[in-house]
């Protein structure tokens, strides 16, 4: 069992050399993406506008003694009311992109309002100058002009309306004292005519001592004033919502201190919910915390009301008692006296609350001061397509990397030396480069030009020992044929079964590679095709299937007529010197599958092939059984049990380590004898180690220069990066 290794730098890169088309699949599938579905950027203008916000901490008003910011009013928030639709909105409408009765409410619920405003924030931003109190609109748009326009447009709606939400509460107290200034001139002259009317009528009505009537016409009118007073502030609160948000209330006037502290606290209270809600939702925690206060207030100010006002009626109805003591007619005439009195001190007030109204109107909290308008707008160069395809590319890459990495963590197949040996506790005694057939058939024809049209080109191009000697494909065929006759030292038998767990892994071409190998070391060889449902011994070699094995084991044929030998195999189709040049050849041997019988497995497992064995055994030195895989057919594991050593032929990459274990365990459930395993088509890009191919390209020309140069080899080999299947 091999030790556990990490993985190192040679180990990366040699998990990217496997996986280079993953990565560059990524590579050009996102470039090309972003090439084909990147529209051509059009040209844009951007224009910038620039506003300085003075921060007020109080305001004396009209009505509140003091009013505080709140704390997260700052420039970061300034610049979100800016991007925010109702601003977006006004700006759109004042350039006509958006009709002017349009709301925002109703833009939202039709899709293609919604769609402009939405393309119209799209256009602008907003953001503080850093380290200072400036705030920075920049528009960008494709034409210079309507840069321009856009964030002035912006600039200007974003002043207008923080300028009236800082005022509101005193336009909409000036408008409604304006409202009842008549009202209570009407109120007023319509009194003094019916007190005139009276005197008039009764001339001789008689009057009280001027003190005692003015005492209590004072005292009434007072009375009266707070009665009206309080009985207004009860019907403000009773209102439902947030009655402190109402104007009416900051007319009401309260002689009573605490009722009027209280009041001026719930509209500062208001106030604050406001600015708040200016880019806060209605649950969000500070406005919720705000509304809390805002109702223990008013409820505070309701029981309050409710005392005050019930006290204040009490004192009128003591005082209508000792005003009825005084005759009819001169109690009609105090009350309209009274009436008057009442309605001239409201008329009184209600001027002098209008003009403090428009002296408060007039000196507007101005925190909002232009800095620069947008007059010029500069051209913004974006990135071409090219560009953006590079950078495409560049994002491929790091997912190609990313997804060559996942690849390979999810590839259950075996690529290392060091994973077969540690996960099936086997050796790996060859390791066979991958066979480029092209090449081999080209260097074929170069000597041998008659085989161009024969059938058996294409198996003699998988002889690589043959007809590339030098190439690293036969050193590795040659390395094997070491390992297998040293594996053999101290242990009887000459009899060796090669399989592999599925179809299609080379193990036929190991076979007849590994035979010739053997052969040219002078070994009386025999390659045996044992493999009786898909046999591929007789298409390498180009020989005839038929007679063959089944027909020596059934009694139909002796064994030496159906041995093919060196002369059957080469003789006529190739060059005699390449033939004379290969020595050992004439120690070859091939016994090809014969007739294909229905049931392959009830012939390997009669008695009949233990016989063909032990004669076999006694004539050969070596026997290279190709069988059939072991998943799919029992075959070779019959095989298994008869011969003396078993080979397991590994396409790297071909199946999971899952299969490849359970193939070894049907073996080792027999007791085969496995010798090791063979890794077959091993390419350049998973080598085990770089530094093995610089060996194989720095030693194989020193061997060319030794050779005579008027020698003409039999085949020059070409340089075989990478191992077939057959």
């Amino acid at each position: 069992m091999s030790a556990q290794y990490d993985l190192n730098l040679q180990d990366y890169l040699r998990i990217l050399r496997r996986r280079w088309k993953v990565v560059a699949g990524c590579c050009l599938a996102l470039g090309t993406l972003t090439l084909l579905l990147t529209p051509r950027a059009r040209p844009l203008y951007e224009a910038s506008a620039r506003v300085k916000w003075t921060r007020t901490d109080s305001i004396t008003g009209l009505f509140l003694e003091a009013f505080s910011w709140s704390p997260g009013d700052d420039l970061a928030t300034q610049a979100q009311i800016i991007t925010s639709k109702p601003v977006a909105l006004k700006a759109a409408q004042k350039l006509g992109r958006i009709p002017a009765t349009a709301t925002v409410d109703s833009v939202l619920e039709d899709k293609a309002l919604s769609a402009a405003l939405d393309a119209f924030l799209a256009g602008y931003g907003a953001k503080p100058i850093e380290n200072t109190s400036l705030i920075e609109i920049r528009s960008a748009c494709p034409s210079a002009d309507e840069a321009v326009q856009v964030a002035n447009a912006v600039m200007e709606e974003y002043i207008l309306r923080h300028t009236f939400e800082r005022n509101r509460q005193a336009i909409e107290a000036r408008e409604f004292v304006q409202s009842q200034v008549g009202a209570v001139a009407d109120r007023l002259r319509s009194s003094e005519e019916r007190l005139t009317r009276f005197k008039e009528a009764n001339v001789g009505a008689s009057m009280p001592d001027a003190k005692e009537v003015q005492y209590f016409q004072d005292e009434a009118g007072r009375t009266e004033a707070r009665v009206v007073a309080l009985q207004g502030l009860a019907a403000l609160l009773e209102q439902p919502g947030d009655p402190g948000s109402s104007p009416e209330l900051l007319l009401v006037d309260l002689p009573e201190e605490g009722l009027a502290g209280a009041r001026a606290e719930l509209a500062k209270l208001e106030d604050h919910k406001r600015q708040l809600l200016a880019f806060q939702k209605d649950d969000a925690p500070e406005v919720r915390s705000a509304q809390e206060q805002i109702d223990r207030l008013t409820e505070r100010l309701r029981r309050e009301t409710r005392t005050a006002l019930g006290l204040s009626l009490e004192r009128k109805k003591e005082l209508d008692a000792k005003l009825a003591r005084f005759p009819r007619a001169e109690q009609t005439l105090l009350q309209l006296q009274r009436e008057v009195q009442v309605n001239a001190e409201a008329y009184e007030m209600l001027m002098r609350k209008h003009q403090e109204a428009l002296i408060k109107e007039a000196d507007k909290v101005q925190e909002l001061s232009v800095v620069e308008s947008a007059t010029r707008a500069t051209p913004r160069h974006a990135p071409g397509r090219l560009l953006r395809s590079l950078i495409g590319l560049m994002v491929g890459l790091l997912l190609g990397l990313v997804a060559a990495f996942v690849v390979e963590s999810l590839d259950t197949s075996i690529g290392s030396i060091e994973d077969v040996e540690e996960y099936l506790g086997l050796s790996v005694i060859g390791v066979v480069p991958h066979i480029d057939f092209e090449a081999t058939r080209r260097d074929i024809m170069k000597v041998n030009p008659a085989l161009a049209n024969d059938p058996t080109l294409e198996g003699f191009a998988s002889l690589v020992t043959q007809f590339a000697p030098q190439s690293p494909v036969a050193e590795a065929f040659r390395a094997l044929r070491t390992n297998l006759e040293f594996s053999r030292i101290g242990k009887a038998g000459r009899t060796f079964l090669f399989t592999s767990a599925s179809p299609s892994e080379g193990k036929s071409t190991t076979v007849a590679n590994l035979g010739v190998a053997m052969a040219q070391m002078g070994k009386k060889t025999l390659i045996w095709d044992c493999d009786l449902r898909s046999p591929a011994v007789n298409r390498l070699f180009g020989v005839p299937r038929e007679p063959g094995f089944t027909h020596v084991a059934l009694g139909m044929a002796r064994l030496d007529d159906v041995l093919h030998r060196f002369s059957d195999v080469f003789l006529g189709r190739i060059d005699m010197r390449s033939m004379l040049s290969s020595a050992g050849l004439e120690n070859l041997h091939i016994l090809t599958a014969g007739a294909l019988p229905p049931n392959p497995s009830e012939l390997l497992g009669s008695p009949l092939l233990n016989d063909f064995i032990v004669e076999v055994a006694s004539r050969f030195d070596v026997i290279l059984i190709d069988a059939p895989p072991v998943l799919p057919v029992t075959d070779a594991v019959i095989l298994s049990t008869r011969v003396d050593g078993v080979v397991l032929v590994y396409q790297t990459g071909r199946i999971g380590r899952a299969v490849l274990k359970r193939a070894k365990s049907h073996l080792d459930n027999v007791r085969a004898a496995i010798r090791g395993i063979v890794l077959n088509d091993i390419k350049a890009e998973v080598s085990t180690t770089p530094e093995m191919q610089y060996i194989y390209e720095r030693y194989a020309p020193k061997v060319r220069e030794q050779r005579d140069p008027g020698d003409e080899a039999p085949a020059s080999g070409p340089t075989i990066a990478a191992a077939g299947k057959r």
